[in-house]
């Protein structure tokens, strides 16, 4: 076991999950489900959500302080986490976005800086981040454990994730150089992805460990997108990157990492859980 807390983001809307198409494999549960819950909260395979999975792939790891961060009125969330925090014998700290009176939240440097603010003991403490909506593999936690040095992050390699090249363009690619972040390239262009594609093409699925005295500044003055009007992690860390203060570590994994952006993504993660488990 370690003491290092894992911070899991799980207050987005999930609005391209709303608004896609389900598939025949689908129950009127499901359906339900991808209409009105948080992406993490969405059943899969008997009766528990995505986040168990994720939960307890983190405990194999050593893990057993989490921090979730949840949007206002997710009581029915907040009271799973409360009884499997039980059951699994770990302990599940509860933060919330405040979204500012708009409609949806400020993206995902704002959620960090708010789970920070709310908790203060992680602004000078080391901490994991990921997503609620991918399968991370407890070999990716263990992996950002044992990274002492550096923040760090795992560089997928894009082949191994087993997607369509359609869905790259929603991924960000990292340029890297002597195994640290050089930059951050969101939503690339066809052309910056047949370049890198020539190299080896490697992606940010959102997984970091971070030294809480060293990237908060860089979440809570992280600049506003533009055309997205969130404040995102990799502008942050670009940002961190630039001011050379702190170099930001990368460790390349091959390994499939399951995600649920649209409703025909929880059959495959159904059966991905079944043929794995």
């Amino acid at each position: 076991m370690n003491n290092i807390p894992l911070v899991i983001l799980a207050a987005g809307l999930s609005s391209r999950m709303k608004s896609s198409d389900g598939d025949d494999k689908m129950s009127k549960s499901s359906i339900s489900q991808a209409n009105t819950r948080s992406k993490g909260f969405i059943e899969i395979e008997s009766g528990n959500p995505l986040i168990y999975y994720i939960i307890n792939n983190a405990i194999a790891s050593g893990i057993t302080i989490f921090y979730i961060i949840l949007s206002k009125n997710s009581d029915e969330f907040k009271t799973y986490l409360d009884k499997i925090s039980e059951e699994l014998k770990i302990e599940i700290k509860i933060a919330y976005q405040d979204f500012y009176g708009n409609k949806k939240p400020l993206g995902t440097a704002d959620a960090i800086c708010q789970t920070l603010d709310q908790y203060e003991e992680l602004k000078v403490s080391r901490f994991l981040v990921c997503n609620s909506d991918n399968l991370y593999s407890e070999n990716s936690f263990r992996t950002l454990i044992k990274s002492k040095d550096y923040n760090s992050m795992i560089a997928y390699k894009f082949d191994c994730l087993d997607f369509d090249n359609e869905r790259l363009k929603g991924f960000a690619i990292l340029d890297i150089v002597d195994s640290f972040l050089n930059k951050i390239i969101e939503k690339p262009d066809q052309e910056t992805i047949n370049l890198f594609k020539s190299k080896g093409l490697y992606v940010s699925m959102n997984i970091f460990s971070f030294f809480g005295d060293q990237v908060y500044t860089f979440f809570k003055d992280c600049p506003l997108n533009p055309i997205r009007n969130e404040k995102e992690i990799s502008v942050a860390l670009q940002n961190m990157i630039k001011s050379s203060k702190h170099k930001m570590k990368v460790y390349h994994l091959c390994e499939r990492v399951p995600d649920m952006t649209y409703k025909k993504d929880i059959s495959r993660i159904s059966d991905y859980i079944k043929k794995n488990n």
